[in-house]
């Protein structure tokens, strides 16, 4: 009883008040909001890494006179990748001031964070939303450099046998292609050129070249293939036509 008195005088003396119920309420709203953003923040970020190795040419490590390591770092989104690990270490540590999630260990809440970060990543990808944020990223952040801009550096590199823009005119041995550069080539082509089922030889196509370089302007094609993925492809086609 004694003890119980104190209480009453201490809360006389401070003058303190019961904190409203709204309060407690509010924090819980505001931590699961900053749960759940963390965790779409992460969520983007995944599909973003999922779009760039669709983009990556893996077949060019045989062609890279660089390191591995270097051709993976000019591709490879380095910043999503650790936007990813910050973003999911924020969502856990977020979780744990939930009213009940102390009692989940941050293994746990690893997993949950995680899990719904690639299942809403790979949503977003499936979609085209990876394409869409790469390219609002690209267009509104001067500072940012897209996974487009990547890969055309690695494809303009005419001496190690690489280029890559869209088609201008069609021959029978003679393809007639506008880099993205601007700068026009000739590429030569004959039975033992290798092209991709998936392009289609006609004005207005991307395509990216493995070949030879003879001269300024003209360059000798081995390997043929579609620049973008098939619905790109697609989408650029009818752009085109319109």
């Amino acid at each position: 009883m004694e003890n119980a008195q104190k209480i009453i005088e201490k809360i006389k003396t401070d003058r303190l008040k019961p904190i409203p119920a709204w309060k407690f309420r509010f924090k819980k709203i505001l931590i699961l909001f900053f749960y759940l953003l963390f965790v779409l923040i992460g969520a983007v970020s995944f599909s973003i890494i999922l779009y760039s190795i669709q983009q990556a040419d893996f077949d060019l490590l045989k062609h890279m006179d660089h390191s591995t390591i270097e051709f993976l770092l000019v591709l490879a989104p380095v910043l999503w990748l650790s936007s990813l690990i910050i973003f999911l270490l924020a969502s856990i540590y977020s979780a744990q001031y939930t009213k009940k999630g102390y009692k989940i260990t941050k293994s746990r809440w690893l997993i949950l964070s995680t899990g719904l970060s690639m299942a809403l990543g790979t949503l977003f990808f499936i979609t085209g939303g990876a394409n869409w944020f790469e390219n609002s990223f690209a267009n509104n952040l001067e500072i940012y450099k897209s996974i487009q801009e990547k890969k055309i550096t690695i494809w303009n590199q005419a001496e190690e046998g690489r280029i890559s823009g869209s088609i201008i005119d069609v021959k029978s041995d003679t393809i007639f292609l506008r880099d993205f550069q601007g700068h026009r080539w000739k590429l030569l082509i004959n039975e033992n050129t290798f092209i991709s089922p998936r392009v289609l030889l006609e004005i207005g196509e991307e395509i990216k070249i493995n070949g030879s370089l003879i001269n300024d302007t003209t360059f000798r094609a081995t390997d043929i293939k579609p620049w973008s993925g098939k619905n790109f492809q697609k989408k650029n086609r009818k752009n085109m036509k319109e």
